[in-house]
C-alpha cells in the first residue's frame, strides 16, 4: 500500500513539474523585432521621462484654467451655528401695570391707560430680547473680480508657462530619440563584434586542430601548438566578455525604451544600413538655424516669463476692484434684526505706500530679466560653437570610418597570407599571432568608428532639429 502511494505521489509531482514547464514555455514573451524608428517610437510612448513630460504639459494646461478662474465669478456658501448663554435685552422703561389686572368694577383713570402702553407686542417696562438663544445662519456670497493688473499679467504668463512645458516635452523627446539611437547602434556594434569573435574563434580552433595533427606528424614544434592554444583561450575570454556587454547594453536599451527587462528584443536594422545613411553630402546638407534649436527656443520663452514677472511686480502699483453680492438667511430670526438680508458692495484696494518694498521687488525682477537675456546670448554663442565642433567631429568620424574600412581589407589579406605561409612552414606562429591580433584590432577600430560616426551624426541632427 505504501509503495503504491509513493508511486502515485511521484507521478503527481512529475506531471505537475512537466505542466509547469510547459506553461512557462508557453507564457515566455515573444521576441519583439524592432527597427531603429520602431524602438524610438516605443520609447516615446513608454519612457518614464516622456510620460512625466506629458504630465507636466497637462499640469500647465490645468494651471492656465486655475489662473483664468480667479477672474471668473466665485460663489461661496457658509453656515454658522450660534448659541448665546445670555440673550442681550433692551428695556424701554415704564410700568408693568395693566388695567386688565384691576378688580372688576374699579374705575379706570387716564393714568391707568397710559401705564397700559404696549410697543410692538411688548408691554411698557418689559425687556425686549435683541437676539435668540440658538440660531443657524446661512450666508451666500457671489464675488467678481472687476480689475486687477496682476490677474491680467498672470493669465498671459500662464500661457507662456504652458509653451515652456510644451518645449520641455519636445526637448525630452529629442533627448530620448538620441539616446535610443545611440544605444541601438551600440548594441549592433557589440553584436557584430561578438559575431566576428565567434567566427575568429571558430577559425582559430580549426587551425589549432590542424596544428595538433601537424605536431603529431612531427612537422611543427609543441611550442607552436601551445601558442595557438593560448590564443584561443584569450579569444574565448574576449568573447565571453563581449557577450556580457551585449546583454548589458540590451538592458540599457530596454530601460531607455521603458520596456520590462524580461522581454526579448531583436534589432532588425543593420549597422551598415544606419551608417549608409551618412554621406559626404549629408555633412553639409543640414544647416544650423538658431531659432529652430529647442534649447534656444526655451531660452526665448524663459525671457518672456521673466518679462511677465517684471510686469506683474509693476502691476502691483495699480488698484484692484472687486464686486460682492451677499444674501443671508437665519433659521430663527430675532424680533429686532438690523442686519440686511441682501447687500451689494464694491471693494477698491489702492496701495499707497509700502516703504519701498514694491520698488525693491521691481528692481529684483529687472535684474533677473537681465540675467536671462545674458544667458540667452551665451546659449546662442555656445550652440553656434557646438554646431561647428559637431560638424568637425562628424567630418573626422567620416574620414576615420573610411580609413578603418580599408584597414579591415588590408589586415584580412595579411592574415590570410600569413596563415598560408605558416602552413607552408615559411612563417612562424608569432607572425600568425601578430597578424591575427592586427586583424582583430582593425575590426574593433572599424566598429568603434561606426559607432562614433553614428553618434556624431545624431548629435548634429539634434542640433539642427532633424533627429
Amino acid at each position: 500500500m505504501k509503495f503504491f502511494y509513493f508511486k502515485a505521489l511521484l507521478f503527481f509531482l512529475t506531471a505537475f513539474s512537466l505542466s509547469s514547464f510547459v506553461y512557462a514555455q508557453e507564457t515566455k514573451p515573444t521576441p519583439l523585432a524592432l527597427s531603429l524608428k520602431q524602438a524610438q517610437a516605443y520609447a516615446l510612448e513608454h519612457n518614464t521621462s516622456v510620460k512625466n513630460s506629458r504630465i507636466d504639459l497637462e499640469l500647465a494646461q490645468k494651471k492656465i484654467w486655475e489662473t483664468l478662474s480667479i477672474g471668473l465669478p466665485q460663489i461661496t456658501a457658509k453656515a454658522n451655528y450660534q448659541h448665546l448663554f445670555k440673550v442681550p435685552e433692551l428695556s424701554l422703561g415704564g410700568s408693568t401695570f395693566l388695567a386688565t389686572d384691576l378688580p372688576p368694577g374699579t374705575v379706570i383713570t387716564s393714568t391707568d391707560i397710559l401705564n397700559e402702553n404696549v410697543y410692538m407686542g411688548f408691554r411698557a417696562g418689559q425687556p425686549i430680547p435683541l437676539g435668540v438663544k440658538d440660531n443657524l445662519v446661512f450666508d451666500f456670497t457671489l464675488s467678481q473680480l472687476i480689475f486687477s493688473g496682476e490677474y491680467l499679467v498672470g493669465v498671459q504668463a500662464s500661457k507662456v508657462y504652458y509653451l515652456l512645458s510644451d518645449q520641455a516635452k519636445t526637448k525630452t523627446n529629442l533627448d530620448i530619440r538620441e539616446s535610443v539611437a545611440n544605444t541601438y547602434s551600440l548594441v549592433l556594434v557589440l553584436e557584430q563584434s561578438r559575431n566576428t569573435l565567434e567566427q575568429s574563434l571558430s577559425n582559430l580552433i580549426a587551425t589549432l586542430n590542424e596544428m595538433r595533427s601537424m605536431y603529431e606528424q612531427g612537422f611543427i614544434e609543441n611550442t607552436d601548438v601551445d601558442q595557438m592554444e593560448l590564443n584561443s583561450l584569450n579569444l574565448t575570454n574576449s568573447l565571453n566578455s563581449m557577450q556580457r556587454q551585449v546583454e548589458a547594453t540590451h538592458d540599457l536599451l530596454k530601460f531607455q525604451m521603458g520596456m520590462p527587462y524580461e522581454n526579448t528584443i531583436v534589432l532588425t536594422d543593420s549597422l551598415e544600413s544606419i551608417t549608409g545613411e551618412v554621406t559626404i553630402e549629408t555633412l553639409t546638407a543640414n544647416r544650423f538655424h538658431l531659432n529652430q534649436n529647442i534649447n534656444y527656443q526655451m531660452m526665448e520663452t524663459q525671457e518672456k516669463l521673466s518679462t511677465f514677472s517684471l510686469k506683474r511686480e509693476k502691476s502691483s502699483y495699480l488698484p484692484t476692484l472687486a464686486a460682492v453680492y451677499q444674501h443671508t438667511e437665519k433659521l430663527n430670526k430675532p424680533e429686532f434684526d438690523f442686519a440686511p438680508k441682501d447687500l451689494i458692495a464694491l471693494s477698491l484696494n489702492f496701495p499707497l505706500f509700502t516703504s519701498g518694498q514694491r520698488n525693491s521687488k521691481v528692481q529684483q525682477r529687472k535684474l533677473e530679466l537681465e540675467k536671462v537675456v545674458n544667458n540667452k546670448a551665451n546659449v546662442a554663442s555656445g550652440l553656434q560653437l557646438e554646431y561647428e565642433t559637431s560638424l568637425n567631429e562628424l567630418t573626422t568620424a567620416w574620414e576615420t570610418w573610411l580609413n578603418n574600412k580599408k584597414n579591415i581589407e588590408l589586415t584580412r589579406r595579411i592574415y590570410d597570407k600569413t596563415l598560408i605561409k605558416y602552413k607552408e612552414g615559411i612563417s612562424s606562429s608569432l607572425d600568425l599571432t601578430n597578424a591575427q591580433n592586427q586583424y582583430l584590432t582593425a575590426l574593433g577600430n572599424y566598429y568603434n568608428a561606426n559607432y562614433a560616426l553614428i553618434t556624431a551624426k545624431n548629435k548634429l541632427d539634434k542640433l539642427t532639429n532633424n533627429l
